[in-house]
């Protein structure tokens, strides 16, 4: 499908008693998506079960009452909500007849058209051809529904083109992998210059259309960088895509600020593990500054989705702050997040830049995180990373390895987070 061409959609969700989304939320969230892509949503179908359809996702009861409605309201494609298996998607193509698409595919597609930069067109393709390798077969069929595949004259003849067509996606992945290999490690050099240099990475991440890239065009407006160094800024879902660095000066003090692409629930798993390269900035960053929406009545699971993605990129230790963005448009004077470093902030009426800019100073002056750690005795280049880079308070040689009680910078905790005995407890 292109951008431009109108296709209606009727959007389909589950509610389970393991959810943690509210279906409303995720429904609108779903349409969403699917208006980014030019789908006129038409109408919404939601379902309590104990547990997904292994078969058809929902129950086969409701797959016919869909399977109505896309008759009466002439659907063009129906959008579930969460991702299908390869045998889900195929059992509910075969029973509706016409496009049937999840929301994996949805974000990868969006994803595919946004992506401007050569390492995010790489990580993205990777994404694609990891999520449709085994869901050939249903994208044949999908796509001779839709007009857009060719007809084929024997069975064994399809057979042989999936073939054909698994083997291709097959050999495009290897190849994939090394090219985003080698720009991890032009990245990882970049990363490595900064830390040579002594110059602290502060990430911006958040939800989508938090307004990361406005707050970082309002910083380097307000510190007296030109326009031609600005990133682009849209009111729309993954307007940025690319991670792009700009060296700041503020007070007397150098940072290297880096703006992030946004997330989203339920992202695809490939997804995130694709965009390991472009989120190095990240895992590498002295400071987080965790953009929210402050106008969003689901601030709290937007927030909730930003940490669990966090927490799998090994990022959840790095020092933060939550930037309460658009608080001129907020829905409560009385927002706060517990035991976290918040500030009020808003790109419209600048409240809260120079807390921002003053705040950010201030911590990464102090980026280090106090951590226990038990380092085998087999592993000597730890070792000499924590003795040359740490601030050692204990030290004892104990029967499995050396046990430290240190303060490490923030930059170096990813090198010696397996050995947290935090970590490794819980």
């Amino acid at each position: 499908m292109k951008v431009g061409d109108i296709l209606k959609a009727l959007l389909v969700g589950i509610t389970t008693k393991y959810d943690r989304y509210d279906i409303e939320y995720s429904l609108n969230e779903l349409k969403n998506l699917a208006n980014t892509l030019d789908y006129e949503v038409i109408d919404y179908v939601t379902q309590s079960l104990d547990r997904p359809n292994a078969a058809t996702y929902i129950g086969k009861g409701k797959l016919a009452e869909i399977a109505i409605m896309v008759h009466a309201l002439d659907i063009d494609t129906v959008i579930f909500n969460d991702e299908l298996s390869p045998a889900q998607l195929r059992n509910i193509s075969n029973e509706l007849k016409i496009e049937v698409i999840d929301r994996s595919y949805l974000i990868l597609q969006i994803f595919d058209i946004r992506a401007s930069s050569k390492s995010a067109k790489l990580e993205i393709k990777l994404a694609r051809d990891l999520y449709l390798l085994p869901r050939i077969s249903s994208f044949h069929e999908n796509q001779s529904r839709i007009g857009g595949g060719a007809s084929t004259a024997t069975r064994g003849a399809g057979e042989t083109q999936k073939e054909l067509d698994r083997r291709h996606i097959m050999a495009e992945i290897n190849h994939l992998k090394e090219e985003i290999e080698k720009a991890k490690k032009q990245k990882l050099n970049q990363i490595a210059k900064y830390q040579k240099n002594e110059i602290p990475i502060v990430a911006l991440v958040g939800y989508t259309n938090a307004g990361k890239s406005t707050t970082m065009n309002t910083i380097l407006d307000y510190v007296g960088i030109g326009e031609d160094k600005q990133v682009f800024a849209k009111d729309q879902l993954f307007a940025t895509l690319s991670t792009y660095n700009r060296k700041i000066t503020y007070n007397k003090t150098e940072f290297m600020l880096v703006d992030t692409i946004g997330f989203v629930s339920k992202l695809p798993h490939n997804l995130v593990a694709s965009f390991y390269q472009t989120l190095q900035e990240v895992k590498n960053a002295d400071l987080i500054i965790h953009v929210a929406d402050s106008s969003s009545e689901y601030i709290g699971n937007q927030l909730n989705v930003v940490t669990e993605v966090l927490y799998s990129l090994e990022c959840d230790k790095i020092p933060s702050i939550y930037l309460l963005n658009k608080w001129d448009n907020t829905i409560s004077n009385n927002m706060d997040i517990p035991g976290k470093r918040t500030i009020r902030y808003s790109n419209k009426t600048k409240e809260g830049l120079n807390e921002l800019l003053n705040t950010i100073v201030e911590e990464i002056g102090k980026s280090t995180i106090h951590a226990k750690i038990l380092v085998p005795y087999s592993k000597g280049d730890i070792v000499n990373i924590i003795e040359e880079k740490a601030n050692i308070n204990t030290r004892e040689y104990q029967e499995k390895g050396i046990y430290y009680d240190i303060d490490i910078p923030s930059k170096l905790y990813h090198l010696i987070r397996d050995y947290d005995l935090d970590i490794m407890v819980s």
